[in-house]
């Protein structure tokens, strides 16, 4: 387009564009075309693409996203562009999951590997950077499967895909509040033992006398905070 086209609150310009009006028929024509490949093309790569998509198969999704865009509002070009791109995106994916199956490191590098967040009620702190985790988004899972202290989780793990597994304890132990320190009529309530203490960072018992000098054997923090108990004391 010239430059002497665009010119300020051009209202036809900016809700109809530079195409004759038949075009908008057009879309409807090729949006329905491209919903239908789209509806095949996820068939084809599995019922996993409606649910937690792992590293591979959301790269599969943008580049069909990014595909199907220009047939939709291109007048000057094809709907055969964006079949040969879903077709290829399928055949990649079905590949890669073909050589993942039985090739335990191929299907690491691919797909990612599973990080154990919280091992029998400890926070596993060599896991935070890999995972890209932090001690708050690990309370945020705890609480949002109503787990009110880490003395309950036997396991926490990230999966590949990035979703969430969580193991309880048949044993229930005290254990450290996953509560917002903010929720303090939550907070007034809960059943502190004044005899056990746990890290305040990851939760490991150690310190029964709440010593200020001594460090926590997992993470090295300093502070000691009364262990959760499901018991009244």
């Amino acid at each position: 387009m010239e430059k002497d086209i665009y010119k300020l609150l051009d209202w036809h310009r900016i809700f109809i564009g530079a195409v004759p009006g038949s075009f908008y028929i057009e879309v409807i024509i090729r949006t329905v075309i491209i919903y239908f490949i789209l509806i095949l093309a996820i068939r084809l790569m599995g019922k996993r693409m409606a649910l937690q998509l792992n590293v591979t198969e959301m790269a599969a999704m943008v580049t069909l996203a990014a595909a199907i865009g220009v047939p939709i509002q291109a007048p000057d070009k094809g709907i055969l562009p964006a079949v040969v791109i879903a077709l290829v995106v399928v055949i990649c994916e079905r590949l890669l999951s073909k050589r993942a199956f039985g090739h335990e490191k191929f299907e690491q590098l691919i797909h990612g590997d599973i990080y154990f967040l919280v091992v029998d009620s400890t926070i596993n702190v060599d896991c935070l950077i890999p995972a890209g985790m932090s001690q708050a988004l690990i309370f945020e899972q705890v609480r949002a499967h109503g787990v009110p202290h880490l003395g309950h989780v036997k396991r926490l793990y990230m999966e590949s895909s990035g979703a969430f597994s969580l193991v309880l304890d048949e044993d229930v132990k005290p254990g450290l509040s996953v509560m917002p320190e903010d929720d303090l009529d939550y907070w007034k309530d809960e059943n502190r033992q004044a005899e056990i203490y746990v890290c305040a960072f990851c939760g490991h018992t150690g310190n029964p006398g709440n010593a200020a000098d001594v460090k926590c054997t997992v993470c090295d923090h300093q502070i000691w905070v009364p262990a959760i108990t499901d018991k009244k004391a």
